[in-house]
């Protein structure tokens, strides 16, 4: 017993810290204290450390934490007689600010909680704190213990945060005295939009106070550089909103800044209106919000209502074309929570930091509203630039619509505070002021940025073609489409067939595509109407056109070939390709490598679906009395049919044109695959006439060649030449 009496004595007089290793010592405090640090004023009085957050701002920083005193013995236990203030490890003390009036006086077996704030340096870490316990004694101050800051916030997994306290009676004088506001610190974004460059900030925005308030219309922000410059701020998102006691609410506001901003020195502000330059009740280090992510990031969505949901830029290209620089890039947005996240409402704009120029771009691909748990979905996005800038210089912002509607009237009510540092608390109860309401406003939306993207390295100097970052292909295989509302997940389509021939009379090359579509399901389907263009590995690209008719749907557990005709220059060699798919808004969904297949001196030729072999031929000439001549061909095919796919009118042609030794056109003759005029196997004849004699000379032969017919006119192919 006297053992017993003696540690208490020792508790009382010199306020022992003890550890969770300590508390067997002390049975009353183990099972309600183990794991945390305390102040022990006796075995069964204690004081502990909770809620603790460090705030670091542009140019000072704030702790605000919760002190608790257990009273765990048979009296009550008054806190007037105690004080508290904050150390540093070099001995300098802070004044700590109780921020409400409470009951001072702690009842037996009851545990009484004081708030407390203090401003404190910046540069201050965790580890360089400790909140000092001190007993009034005759208006002396003894130290009984001290609290370590980082290791109640290591307890409860707190980090530092960038953050900042308003006092709103220092805007307002009817606001409470106790009438705080934290101000947390996002992201950043500097997007240019509506020929203007903004920067926009995300702030969470929290009431520290027991009642309802609303920021006062006198609180202004403003963005400064390091040369002392500043930018009026805007709240453009959660303006108008109701701040709830100890409830975060995210808000957004606009800067308008120069293009040449430096953000390396900026800060963000908080004054009475028109006194920034002399009055800041606030800041915050703006200049390391600003996020921009590399193509492959994969991060947090900035929305806390939607923890779990992360966001991709999973792929970009860059294209240089004749009408510009063509710019494509998907964004994922996958749930990695155990929940089903709602997708928000994205698009995207491609910004050039240098020459201030932007082009929006919208995904309107039909989507469900809701992602499960691992789902993911991909929008897409393309654009057109000027063709002389760098992908360098280049940058993806995407955006999320969302409302910005304001609350209606309401009115601003507060909670005295005691202030001082360690003043005790009064007996008294709530007294409560009233301060001026903020306006309500009109619902609207606004679209802001959630995610920026340099598309550095899609594309070197934007130089680079899509050939660069198209698929491998094997012809005959079904392509990989991305996601699309344009061909049904039942069509298969692959490329069968890339041929290609001179036109030597208009100086330039004739490309034709065959396409092959497979519908593998149990209903016939509408023939999707996609656009094609192909790639060289120069960035040179060529548009396609289809045939002029087709049929309008394809019957269950059928093929059909469909035709396209690309025109490219005299000087293409087309063995290196990429072949580009897009849907009806122009969004890519595959790009392949491909190259085209030369036509084979001997053997069959390939006209797919079938292949034709010309096993023997002659030719014959007649003499007519107008003077002109007529020629027959004599032809021995063998025709094959290489796959059973849809072949009607409006396939292609087979057109044999006699032609003199300076290629100038004499004759020709129309055959077909199907119907009338139908070119078969086996022995059938040609009929060549009105051919005048003064048109004759030697080496005169016939070229055959596959045509398709297209809106911009015929594509024609060369098959093979007879020598006559």
């Amino acid at each position: 017993m006297k053992q017993h009496l003696k540690m208490k004595r020792l508790l009382s007089r010199s306020a022992l810290m003890l550890t969770a290793a300590s508390f067997l010592t002390l049975p009353l405090a183990t099972s309600a204290f183990a794991g945390k640090e305390g102040v022990f004023l006796s075995d069964s009085v204690y004081f502990t450390l909770d809620k603790v957050s460090l705030s670091s701002g542009a140019d000072d920083g704030s702790l605000r934490f919760s002190l608790g005193l257990n009273n765990n013995s048979a009296s009550p236990v008054d806190f007037n007689n105690y004080g508290v203030k904050v150390m540093d490890t070099n001995g300098v003390s802070y004044t700590a600010k109780l921020n409400e009036k409470v009951n001072g006086r702690v009842q037996a077996g009851e545990t009484g909680t004081f708030k407390f704030s203090s401003e404190i340096p910046a540069n201050l870490t965790p580890g360089q704190l400790k909140v000092d316990i001190f007993e009034w004694n005759y208006n002396t101050m003894h130290d009984i213990g001290a609290l370590s800051v980082e290791a109640a916030m290591d307890e409860a997994g707190q980090s530092v945060v960038q953050q900042t306290v308003i006092n709103l009676q220092e805007v307002d004088t009817t606001f409470a005295d106790d009438a705080l506001v934290t101000a947390q610190l996002g992201n950043s974004y500097k997007v240019y939009k509506d020929g203007a460059w903004l920067v926009y900030t995300d702030l969470t925005l929290e009431n520290l106070s027991n009642t309802t308030l609303k920021l006062p219309d006198a609180l202004e922000l403003n963005l400064q550089d390091n040369k002392g410059l500043t930018y009026v701020s805007q709240f453009i998102s959660g303006s108008g909103q109701t701040l709830l006691p100890q409830q975060p609410v995210k808000t957004t506001i606009q800067t308008a800044v120069p293009a040449s901003l430096d953000a390396s020195g900026l800060s963000l502000l908080f004054s009475p209106k028109g006194k920034v330059k002399t009055t800041v009740l606030g800041s915050l280090n703006v200049a390391k919000s600003f996020v921009v992510g590399k193509i492959g990031d994969d991060t947090q969505y900035p929305d806390a209502d939607l923890e779990g949901l992360h966001i991709t830029t999973t792929w970009a290209a860059a294209s240089k074309q004749s009408d510009g620089l063509h710019l494509q890039a998907n964004v994922t947005l996958t749930n990695k929570s155990d929940g089903i996240i709602t997708i928000p409402n994205l698009s995207a704009s491609f910004q050039a930091l240098r020459g201030s120029v932007a082009v929006t771009s919208s995904d309107n691909a039909a989507r469900t509203s809701y992602l499960s748990p691992n789902e993911s979905t991909t929008f897409r996005f393309s654009g057109i630039l000027p063709a002389g800038l760098s992908t360098d210089a280049l940058q993806l912002v995407v955006s999320e619509k969302q409302g910005t509607a304001n609350n209606s009237t309401q009115t601003n009510t507060g909670t005295g505070t005691d202030t001082g540092a360690g003043s005790g608390s009064s007996d008294t109860g709530n007294t409560t002021n009233t301060g001026n309401s903020g306006n309500s406003g009109n619902s609207k939306t606004a679209s802001l940025p959630v995610s920026i993207t340099t598309l550095a390295g899609a594309g070197q100097g934007g130089e680079n073609s899509s050939y660069t970052s198209a698929e491998d292909y094997t012809l005959g295989t079904p392509f990989k489409l991305s996601s699309n509302t344009l061909i049904d997940s039942n069509i298969d389509v692959s490329l069968v067939e890339l041929g290609m021939s001179e036109n030597t009379d208009f100086g330039f090359k004739t490309v034709v595509a065959k396409y092959k579509l497979t519908n593998k399901g149990t209903t016939s389907l509408n023939l999707p109407d996609f656009q094609t263009d192909l790639t060289n590995d120069e960035g040179f690209t060529y548009s396609g056109d289809r045939q002029s008719t087709v049929a309008k749907t394809i019957a269950p557990n059928t093929s059909y070939v469909l035709n396209y005709s690309y025109l490219v220059p005299d000087t293409e060699t087309a063995d290196k390709l990429a072949l580009n798919l897009y849907d009806a808004n122009r969004l890519a969904i595959g790009s392949y490598k491909t190259a085209v297949q030369p036509v084979p001196t001997t053997g069959a030729v390939s006209l797919y679906p079938f292949s034709i072999a010309i096993n023997d031929y002659r030719v014959s000439a007649t003499y007519s009395k107008d003077q002109s001549y007529a020629y027959r061909l004599r032809l021995d095919l063998d025709v094959k049919r290489q796959e059973q796919v849809i072949t009607d009118a409006n396939f292609s042609s087979l057109v044999f044109e006699v032609v003199d030794s300076e290629d100038r056109l004499l004759s020709t003759k129309t055959m077909s695959f199907v119907g009338q005029d139908k070119i078969m196997s086996g022995i059938q004849f040609i009929d060549f006439g009105s051919i005048k004699s003064e048109q004759l000379n030697t080496n005169v032969k016939i070229n055959l060649y596959e045509v398709v017919t297209t809106p911009s006119g015929d594509a024609k192919r060369l098959v093979k030449t007879l020598i006559m």
